[in-house]
Formats: structure tokens, C-alpha cells, sequence
């Protein structure tokens, strides 16, 4: 997919991939320590056991010379881009705005395989 959107002039930037359940604890713990709430922060981040950064399957995905992990990711022609190929490749962005699952709106994390 890297490449297919590299041969259309896109550059796709993979930030995060696998990240173990232990992890996932560990950055709760680090937002918890913050002073963030619980409630706040499992609106923007699986509680452990529940990411799909822990299939191997999940990528969050930047762009040069923009902010990672942000909304404005959405008004990138990567995000174009994305949203008009990343099904060729299997992949989907699994929480867009009013997902089910509660998780605020995340336009640069894709999964591969099946919603």
C-alpha cells in the first residue's frame, strides 16, 4: 500500500504497528499519572487486552511535516488517498467519527482484515 501511494506522489508514514498488551498499560499509566481520567482517556485509547494494535493487524499512519496522531490528519491528500485505496490493500480505518465503539474519531489508524 506504502508503494502504491508512493507511485501516486503520497508518502504514508507508519508511526505505530504491533504494541503488546503490556504496553497498552503503560501508556493508560503514563495518562493516568498525567492527571487524565479514566473515563477521557478510554475515549481515545483501548484499555489493555481490547487494541487492535495487539493483533499486528492496526497501523497509525502520518505524513511529513504534519502533526501525528491528530485529526488534521483528515484534511491530508494521504487521508484522500486512503479513503479511496486502502480497501484494495484490505485495510479500513476502523474509528471514524460516531464509531460504535466509542473511541473518538482516529482518520490515520487503519486495520487490515476483516471490520
Amino acid at each position: 500500500m506504502r508503494d502504491a501511494a508512493s507511485n501516486a506522489g503520497i508518502t504514508l508514514l507508519a508511526i505505530s504497528g504491533f504494541r503488546s498488551v503490556e504496553r497498552q498499560a503503560e501508556i493508560i499509566q503514563a495518562k493516568l499519572s498525567a492527571g487524565e481520567t479514566i473515563d477521557s482517556i478510554l475515549r481515545v485509547i483501548a484499555a489493555p487486552g481490547y487494541s487492535e494494535h495487539h493483533t499486528g493487524c492496526a497501523i497509525d499512519i502520518a505524513v511529513p511535516d504534519e502533526p501525528p496522531l491528530t485529526e488534521g490528519f483528515a484534511l491530508t491528500s494521504a487521508f484522500l488517498w486512503l479513503g479511496a485505496h486502502a480497501h484494495e490493500f484490505g485495510f479500513r480505518m476502523s474509528y471514524p467519527r460516531g464509531n460504535i465503539h466509542g473511541i473518538a474519531y482516529e482518520p490515520w489508524h487503519w486495520c487490515h482484515g476483516k471490520s
